[in-house]
C-alpha cells in the first residue's frame, strides 16, 4: 500500500507551518520588543524589518497551514531563511545555529516547487519563483541584506 504524495506534502506543509507560526507568534504579540531585537541584529529600521518578519512568519505560517497561497508564503519564508543563514555566517555563528535555517529553507522550497498539494484551499503559481533570474536575485538580495546589516550584539563577559 502506497502513501500518496499529496499526504506527504500535507505533512510537510503542516510541520513547516507549525514551526513558522510558533516563532512568529511572539513577534506579533510584542512588535516593539521584536523591533529592538532587529535593531540589535543590525536591521534598521527595526520596526519595519521586525514587523515584516512577524507578518511573514505568523500570517505566512497560517497561509501555509491552510494551503492558501502557501507557495507564495513559503517563498517569502525561504528568502527570510536565506538572509538568516547569511547573517549567522557573517557573525560567525557555529553550523548548529544556522543548520535549522537551512532545513526550513529546504522545506519551503519543496512547497514552492511542488505546490501545497491536493489538500489546499487555493494554490499560487509557485513556478514564477522557479527561474534562475529570480533565484539569483533572491540570493544576491539575501547576501546584501546580511552584508550591510550592522549588528550591535552584546559581548558576553569573559570568565
Amino acid at each position: 500500500m502506497e502513501i500518496s504524495f499529496h499526504w506527504v506534502l500535507l505533512l510537510l506543509r503542516v510541520t513547516l507551518a507549525v514551526v513558522i507560526i510558533y516563532y512568529g507568534w511572539p513577534k506579533v504579540r510584542d512588535l516593539q520588543s521584536n523591533a529592538r531585537d532587529f535593531v540589535e541584529m543590525g536591521f534598521s529600521p527595526g520596526m519595519f524589518w521586525g514587523t515584516l518578519i512577524a507578518v511573514v512568519e505568523f500570517a505566512g505560517g497560517i497561509a501555509v497551514l491552510l494551503g492558501l497561497y502557501a507557495e507564495l508564503a513559503a517563498a517569502l519564508f525561504a528568502f527570510q531563511m536565506l538572509v538568516g543563514t547569511f547573517w549567522k555566517l557573517k557573525i560567525k555563528k557555529p553550523f548548529t545555529d544556522y543548520s535549522y535555517d537551512m532545513q526550513l529553507f529546504a522545506m519551503s522550497l519543496v512547497v514552492v516547487s511542488q505546490g501545497a498539494g491536493a489538500h489546499a484551499l487555493a494554490p499560487f503559481p509557485g513556478y514564477v519563483f522557479l527561474r534562475w533570474d529570480v533565484a539569483a536575485a533572491a540570493l544576491a538580495g539575501a547576501l546584501l541584506l546580511a552584508y550591510f546589516c550592522k549588528p550591535q550584539l552584546k559581548k558576553s563577559p569573559r570568565t
